[in-house]
Parts: C-alpha cells; sequence; structure tokens
C-alpha cells in the first residue's frame, strides 16, 4: 500500500533527442541504436548538400526505416513503434495501429529497464533495386521510388528479412507509404 501511495522509487525510462532533421521531423534519440545513429548521419549528409539526389534520399530513408521499425530490443513499450516519422502522415494512425496489433504487440514493457524479453536488433540493411515510377494514392498520382531491400539481425529471431517499399514525394520529402513482402 506504501507503494501505491509514495509511488514507484525506480526510475522511468524515457527518450532524449539528441539530434533532428527539423525540416523533415526525422529524429535522433538516445535510444536508438549504433546503426540507426549511423544512417542517421548518412542521411543528414544527404539531405543538407546543395542538391538533393533522390535516389540516395529513397536509399537512406529505407535503411533508417527498417533500422527503426524492425529493431523491438530499444522500444519502451509496445506503443512505441518505430520508423512512424518516415510514414506518410494520413497513414500515420493505420500504420500504429497495424504495426501494434502485429509486429510491436508481444512487445513487453521496459519502463524501468528491466526487461529479459528478446527482441530482434536490425544488424544491417542492404538496398537492392531501385526504381522511379508513378503511385496512386488518394486519385493523386505522385512521383515515387520502389526500393527493395534486405536486412540482418543480431541474432535470428524469425521475424521478416526482406521487403519492398514504395517511397512517395510529396512536398520535396519522401514518404514510406506502402511495404511490399517478399
Amino acid at each position: 500500500v506504501f507503494d501505491f501511495f509514495v509511488g514507484d522509487s525506480r526510475e522511468i525510462q524515457s527518450k532524449k533527442e539528441l539530434d533532428n532533421l527539423e525540416l523533415y521531423g526525422y529524429t535522433l534519440d538516445d535510444l536508438d541504436t549504433p546503426l540507426y545513429k549511423t544512417y542517421f548521419d548518412e542521411l543528414k549528409d544527404i539531405l543538407n548538400k546543395d542538391e538533393l539526389d533522390w535516389e540516395q534520399y529513397a536509399t537512406g530513408l529505407t535503411k533508417i526505416f527498417v533500422a527503426d521499425f524492425y529493431t523491438l530490443s530499444n522500444k519502451i513499450t509496445s506503443s512505441d513503434i518505430g520508423g512512424v516519422e518516415f510514414i506518410h502522415i494520413d497513414m500515420v494512425d493505420n500504420f500504429i495501429m497495424h504495426a501494434g496489433d502485429t509486429m510491436y504487440n508481444h512487445v513487453k514493457n521496459n519502463v524501468y529497464g528491466d526487461r529479459v524479453q528478446e527482441l530482434p536488433t536490425v544488424s544491417d540493411v542492404t538496398i537492392g533495386e531501385i526504381i522511379s515510377e508513378n503511385y496512386t494514392y488518394n486519385d493523386n498520382s505522385y512521383e515515387a521510388y520502389k526500393v527493395s531491400a534486405t536486412w540482418e539481425y543480431e541474432k535470428d529471431l524469425g521475424y521478416d528479412k526482406t521487403g519492398t517499399f514504395y517511397l512517395i514525394k510529396d512536398n520535396n520529402k519522401l514518404n514510406v507509404v506502402q511495404k511490399l513482402g517478399e
């Protein structure tokens, strides 16, 4: 009863932002993996060039999205969905709901940093084919990139390792709008 009224003295884990690409809404947090931090720096370099190379942007965005979404080991709760900031704004709610019902539904709470559950950590992402094409969404046609990727984990726990992603160009920003399984 005392703990209930006084509260838990354990320290609660929270994310602290270390860096951001404000124009794009991309952030780097202290709980992000070393791979994510590497991909964030690569993406930052791509986006800070005088002339934006859209294929490099599509490559960098796909790598960082995969590294964030498919790494569950650094997530605090099952509602701490990775990759949300890379999803088209109109699709965020559905993306969160679907991820919460599928991939993230079994992630145990780690608010106090004491979780012992074994969860996947992406260790490398390799980009395959990149195709520039049009993509129709909500009756609008967008310039888009179809990007195939494969990835590896520190330990294989049976999670997805391949996918093809559609990224649309909207307001000078790329957004992930679809993943096709392989």
